[in-house]
Formats: structure tokens, sequence, C-alpha cells
């Protein structure tokens, strides 16, 4: 079969066979277009390593950052086209024992066969000869990807003993994709799961994140449950032990496991892309039974759990705690309004959410008419500001400001009517100076 390939790229693929070597694409590119798009970016391979293709290179013609030389991997780009690609020398590796991601050695080799060896999964070991316009195939890659079977290169126990991630990564191609996984492969990767252990928090970031928004990677492939498979993949394999050690530490290993591979899964299968992180964050802390708190929020998408940014951590703490204070409802309108106004900045997203569970109409328009009152939703619409309290009353402890401005927000919330310049600044004359 031919791959659409730029002319720039049979260019470089020219430059490369002149100089005496091969230049392939190899992996998501060529396994896409077998499957009819080229939804992915390029990435080569071939004998050359970084020290040759820099000599022949023309540096007037092309650009060369070395990626990462340990693993011969470098970013060519045609100075006169926007494309750029990804090469890497074809190379052998060895792994320490356990599923450390990295390898502990690597040789560069000239053997296509050697390099192909390495690779994780048939699917992503079809090269594409460019100036040949042939596809190599040593591991009937072809013939899986027109099945939609993922499954190893070599044995499931070497492939997932060199490198434990790959077990995650299985998950993530095919949901993805929406291919079967391979029965020997699966039950290898679950029975060598452990191998995750050795994996840092920072790898497993990209693999969750991606399989939670798996059913927007692809715009030719539409499954809009390829979510909610990926969890329940990672739930039977007994992933989350590993991946999520501080709520182990809560729950237990087995218990976790056992909790986790019933049907836990209730907000995820209809929240879209938006209120997906926080709807998996509630039906997980729901099914194990842990608070909806901030704390036990962190301990899933912090430090030692996906490590999402803190910002985002605090973020999703903030949906998710007052989520449970939507759905439970509110003792008096006092209460309904200030909880309006103090969510005010996370509306949007919030209203979304609980939109899940049950009808906003009530949030919705108490919000708008609040809004027409004049209630000022944050402190920035508060009629005095930081230069006023230090103007008016200098003696006043420069830390207690935010306390003072809190304090005034929800005056406003009942009574917009004071919200002006005279009026706040003697509450705050009476209330934190003169007393």
């Amino acid at each position: 079969m031919s791959i659409n390939v730029s002319k720039s790229l049979i260019e470089l693929a020219n430059i490369f066979r002149q100089n005496g070597g091969t230049l392939y694409i190899v992996g998501g590119y060529v396994r896409n277009a077998i499957l009819g798009f080229c939804e992915t970016d390029i990435d080569l391979c071939g004998p050359m390593t970084v020290e040759e293709i820099e000599q022949f290179l023309d540096k007037d013609l092309y650009k060369i950052n070395v990626v990462n030389p340990k693993l011969g991997t470098i970013h060519i780009s045609p100075k006169y086209t926007d494309e750029e690609y990804e090469y890497t020398t074809f190379r052998a590796e060895n792994y320490a024992k356990g599923g450390a991601h990295s390898p502990t050695h690597v040789e560069f080799v000239r053997d296509i066969t050697l390099d192909a060896s390495r690779r994780d999964f048939t699917a992503n070991c079809i090269y594409y000869d460019i100036c040949e316009d042939k596809i190599v195939d040593f591991y009937n890659g072809v013939s899986d990807v027109n099945s939609h079977i993922l499954r190893t290169v070599e044995t499931p126990e070497y492939v997932f003993s060199s490198d434990g991630l790959r077990m995650l990564r299985m998950v993530r191609i095919a949901c993805e994709l929406d291919f079967n996984i391979d029965s020997q492969c699966f039950d290898t990767a679950k029975s060598m799961i452990s191998q995750l252990a050795d994996i840092s928090h920072e790898r497993f970031n990209k693999e969750i994140v991606s399989i939670l928004f798996a059913d927007y990677k692809y715009n030719y492939i539409k499954n809009p449950h390829a979510c909610v498979m990926g969890l329940r993949l990672l739930s039977n394999l007994g992933a989350w032990r590993y991946i999520l050690p501080e709520i182990v530490t809560l729950v237990g290993a087995d218990n976790l496991t056992t909790l986790l591979t019933q049907n836990w899964l209730h907000l995820t299968p209809r929240a879209p892309a938006p209120h997906r992180v926080t709807a998996f964050v509630i039906d997980m802390l729901t099914a194990l039974g842990l608070e909806l708190n901030r704390a036990n929020v962190s301990k899933i998408l912090g430090t030692t759990g996906i490590m999402l940014q803190k910002s985002e951590v605090d973020f999703q703490a903030r949906l998710v705690e007052a989520f449970v204070i939507a759905l439970r409802g509110f003792a008096n309108d006092d209460e309904k309004r200030l909880f309006v106004q103090s969510n005010s900045q996370i509306w949007d997203r919030l209203l979304g959410l609980v939109a899940l569970e049950k009808p906003t109409d009530d949030l919705s328009i108490l919000r708008d008419v609040m809004v027409l009152d004049g209630v000022p939703m944050t402190i920035a619409e508060l009629a005095i500001n930081g230069n006023d309290l230090m103007r008016v009353y200098p003696t006043l402890d420069k830390t207690k400001y935010s306390e003072v401005f809190e304090y005034l927000l929800k005056l406003c919330c009942e009574s917009p009517e004071i919200n002006k310049p005279k009026i706040l600044l003697d509450i705050v004359g009476k209330k934190f100076v003169h007393r």
C-alpha cells in the first residue's frame, strides 16, 4: 500500500539514501494510515546515527535539534516548510529487572530487525520505506491493525518486563483506537501489574490523562465509551493500587481493587470533556466510600497520584466540594445566595457538573437575579480596595485585608445596596479598627 508523504519528506529520504541509509516512517502514522487516517505526528527511523546525519544534512536547509543523544533521538525541520519530524537511530536496548521505564543500556545498530524487536506492539511496529514506497512488516502488524487487535511484538512477558509503563500504554492505545487487546497480552499484563511499582508518577500522568480523554484523540474514530473502557481495563488489571498509593493507605489494596472492578462509573460516562476529570474523581471517591473533600481529591490528582499541576488540583477540589453542597441542598435562601456568590469564579463549570445529576434552573436563575440586583460576586467588585484601606486606616494590619474583604463580600450578598465606598469604610472602622 502507498502512504501519503509530503514532497519535503521524500526529498529528505532521498538525501538519506544518497548518503547510504534508508529512511523509514514507523509507528502511529503508518498504523493510522492503514486504518484510513493520518491524525498523528510522523516518527522517522533509520540506521544513520545522529553524528552521521549532522555531517551530511545541509545546515542551510535543515535545522537539527538533538532531543536525547542517549536514545539517538533528534528533531529534523526543513527550513523551507513548517514540518518537523522526530528521528531515532535503530537501536537495541537492555532494561534492569522491574518495570523501570528507561533502558540501562542502548546500542545503536544497523539491523532493522533488531530495532523492530525492541518495540512494544505489532500495530506500532510497521515500517514504511519512503523511497521504495513499501511497507516493511516483521510481526504481521498490518493484519493486526486490520483486525483491530493489539498484541505485543515479542512475548508479553518480555515486552512488559522491559518496560512496565507499556501496560498503561496498552490500555491507552486500545481505547484511543477502539482496539481489542489480545487475551494472552492482557492476562500477562494483569499477572505482571506489580511492574508499575517502579514507574514514577510523572510517567503515569500522561497515560492516565490520555485515557480519560481517549474519545477525543482522533476525529476519525468515534467511540464515546473509550474513557469508560480505559478506566475499566485499568481496574481489571489491578493497576490503581500502584497509581494511587495514598488512596491504598485509606482503603487497602485488595479492597480498592475489589470495589473498582464493580460497576463504579456513574458520572464519568455522561461527562463531556470539561467535566471528565471531576466526574472521574467523584465516581472513584464515592465507590471507595471516601469523603468528597480537598484532601482526598489531592490524593488522586496530586503529587502522589496522577500529578496534575497544583493549580488544577486546587480547582478540581473546589469543584468537588461545591458539587457536594449543591446536591445536598441549602437550609435557607441566604445560604443559597452565599453559595452562588462564593462559587462565581467557577460557576459555569460547576453548573455543568451539577446538571449531570439534577436540574440547575433554580441556581442559574438566582445568579442572574443577584447580578441584576448588583450583588458583587468577587472582591474586585467591591466599591473599595486595598488602597482605600491603606489611605483611610493606615494602622490596619495588611494581613487582615483578606479577612476584611471576605466579610464585606458576605454582607453585600445579603444587602447589595451597601456596596458604596463610605458605607463599606464605616463598617471596616467599626468592625476591624475601632473595637
